[in-house]
């Protein structure tokens, strides 16, 4: 990653007022009744492979032709927390995405493979947008933004109640590899933080998280998953409920000193099968005069649930005024549809003052 992310991560806990203790999962505490913490946490996801029901494959495996692929999302979110009491916070986050596609059909000089899909996708029959790198002026958008109410409770735990807001930016159904910013439906989360320190010197962490996803709508060609080339009369309009899904995170970490601490961290996230229906039987009776003959709006169901295992290493730093953490983190393991190969850089920079 950039090295003036690091600089400025060195930088910021000596020019800022607070104190801390940075980690890189949800974490317990609140700040105190009357003080304003402000959290700065880029987070870098990039990945160039799916794992899927034939095993781990390069993203587009399943075309026709061979597609170099490599897809990357920025989230940069800025999180203002304020303390009502000393144990009860609030907290609005807002982020902003930049989510980039770089994709290129390879040049294979002993067939027509690629010629033969670039035509395929331009074809009014299909209708999909070229294969090329994310346009400019379709990398940023705003992602879903969240609400949030802890309360600290006893023995280093606390409770959370979160709403996330359908703020976010949907990926195109013309596009084969856009990423969205988020669901653009909203989100219910409630969720609990357990801190425990052994002897002074080891810190364990674990945080659980439900979360109970609300229906939307989605435009979508209905078809199976596997299937990418899929005609536009395909195309109709659903009603989309979500999975609700589970997240446990654990990041045991050993402080050298009380500037200097590292540890590792471990996450898991599970999610339920998703379900699409037709907005009305019209639209039903549309889609099957298209395609001439009917089609459920449940096809796309399968493949939707999913179960991810991700392992890092964190190192944090602990100011007079401040507080910062640095994390990498891998997915090992996937099941469910296409899951993405994941590595995740993230930064987080956090410091507390008195607003007035």
């Amino acid at each position: 990653m950039r090295t003036h992310y690091l600089s400025l991560l060195l930088a910021i806990p000596g020019l800022l007022p607070g104190v801390g203790a940075a980690q890189a999962v949800p974490r317990a505490d609140t700040p105190r009744r009357g003080t304003l913490r402000v959290t700065f946490d880029p987070v870098v996801n990039a990945w160039d492979n799916e794992f899927t029901a034939a095993g781990k494959r390069p993203i587009g495996a399943a075309l026709p032709a061979r597609v170099f692929v490599h897809a990357e999302r920025r989230v940069t979110p800025l999180t203002v927390e304020f303390g009502l009491t000393d144990r009860i916070a609030l907290s609005v986050r807002v982020p902003l995405v930049r989510a980039t596609v770089r994709a290129v059909i390879a040049n294979d000089t002993s067939t027509s493979a690629d010629s033969v899909l670039a035509a395929t996708l331009a074809d009014s029959t299909y209708a999909f947008s070229p294969i090329t790198n994310t346009r400019r002026g379709l990398r940023f958008f705003p992602g879903d933004a969240e609400l949030q109410a802890k309360v600290r409770l006893w023995g280093g735990s606390a409770a959370l109640v979160l709403v996330r807001l359908p703020t976010g930016h949907l990926d195109s159904p013309h596009n084969l590899f856009d990423l969205s910013s988020g669901d653009h439906q909203t989100d219910i989360e409630a969720g609990l933080a357990q801190e425990v320190t052994v002897a002074g010197r080891l810190w364990l962490n674990a945080s659980l998280r439900a979360t109970q996803q609300r229906s939307g709508t989605r435009e979508r060609r209905v078809a199976p998953q596997d299937s990418l080339l899929v005609p536009i009369t395909a195309l109709s309009s659903l009603q989309w409920d979500p999975g609700d899904a589970l997240a446990l995170d654990v990041a045991p970490l050993y402080r050298f000193n009380k500037y200097f601490g590292a540890g590792v961290t471990v996450g898991y996230f599970t999610k339920q099968r998703d379900h699409y229906t037709f907005a009305s039987a019209a639209d039903s009776v549309a889609l099957a005069t298209r395609l001439g003959s009917p089609r459920s709006a449940s096809v796309l169901d399968a493949g939707t649930a999913e179960r991810r295992l991700r392992l890092g290493i964190a190192v944090t730093y602990v100011g007079p005024n401040g507080e910062g953490s640095l994390s990498f983190e891998q997915t090992v393991s996937g099941a469910g549809g296409r899951i993405p190969v994941t590595s995740v850089f993230r930064i987080v920079m956090r410091t507390s003052h008195w607003p007035f």
